[in-house]
């Protein structure tokens, strides 16, 4: 008999990833810094964000359709909502590379569609990803 102990309790590991993208997102939006490290500071999280959507993507919600049929249309939704952000993001570096002119309404709408794309995600996959005892590589 294998002894298959949960050593980290994932859900917990995303709410703690999660809540770092919400502290960023609240300075970025904040902010009073010059240009440039806006700039930096904003391209740095957009890019993490992306890289955190796009392991789920390819591999956490791939290996939670194997094992939980039941989450489908959860898991639809956040592809969906993943895609959203993706856009929302897109227009923030566009908006950046013309020297950032919108950037904050554009920050605010990321933070709306975010804050409400984490909280769901929380609120469905927290309870499973606790009770998991490994998760795909990739992650």
């Amino acid at each position: 008999m294998t002894d298959e102990r949960r050593i980290v309790a994932w859900g917990d590991e995303l709410i703690k990833l999660h809540d770092g993208f919400r502290r960023d997102l609240a300075e970025l939006r904040s902010s009073r810094a010059g240009a440039a490290d806006l700039r930096t500071h904003c391209l740095a999280f957009c890019d993490a964000l992306h890289a955190h959507h796009e392991g789920e993507d390819n591999a956490l919600f791939p290996h939670l359709d194997a094992g939980h049929p039941e989450l489908a249309e959860t898991l639809t939704r956040l592809r969906s909502e993943h895609r959203v952000v993706a856009r929302l993001v897109e227009r923030i570096r566009r908006l950046l590379d013309h020297g950032g002119p919108g950037i904050g309404a554009e920050l605010d709408r990321l933070a709306a569609e975010l804050e409400a794309h984490l909280d769901y995600e929380e609120e469905q996959l927290v309870p499973i990803l606790n009770e998991m005892v490994t998760l795909p590589e990739e992650v």
